[in-house]
């Protein structure tokens, strides 16, 4: 069954798979910092708001992953900010999360050096959300 895309069920689904992940746990060795993501207003395309989504990453673990106030997501050590239709683009596989990041169409608050270093960690963790299937809000 479908969970949908950006919901509380969405973000369990997506915890699951990363912490079901041998890949995410081995390349995410040494990262202690918290990720917000922002998931920018798309109307047209079934998101009338701002999202928030918060995640408690530590040594390769998600030790917590959950939908939360936009504010709340920009208050983390790292932020990635983006409309909701490249978020879209990178859990489909068509936008890589680094290129996205270096491209200027993924914007991050935060240290752009450290999350190139978990290149490997950051490319898993896109993929973790191909593992489960998702109904986006514009299909």
């Amino acid at each position: 069954m479908a969970v949908k895309a950006f919901t509380p069920e969405f973000a369990e689904a997506f915890a699951e798979q990363v912490n079901g992940s041998a890949v995410y746990r081995q390349a995410a060795k040494g990262w202690h910092w918290t990720v917000g993501l922002l998931i920018e207003a798309e109307p047209d395309r079934g998101i009338p708001q701002p999202l928030g989504m918060f995640l408690d990453l530590q040594d390769g673990e998600a030790r917590k992953i959950e939908m939360v106030e936009p504010a709340r997501a920009q208050s983390c050590d790292f932020v990635i900010s983006a409309p909701y239709t490249q978020w879209k683009r990178v859990m489909r596989r068509e936008l890589d999360p680094i290129k996205g990041m270096i491209q200027g169409k993924l914007r991050v608050k935060g240290d752009l050096p450290t999350i190139v270093r978990y290149n490997k960690a950051t490319q898993e963790m896109a993929e973790c959300t191909t593992r489960f299937d998702i109904q986006f809000p514009d299909e």
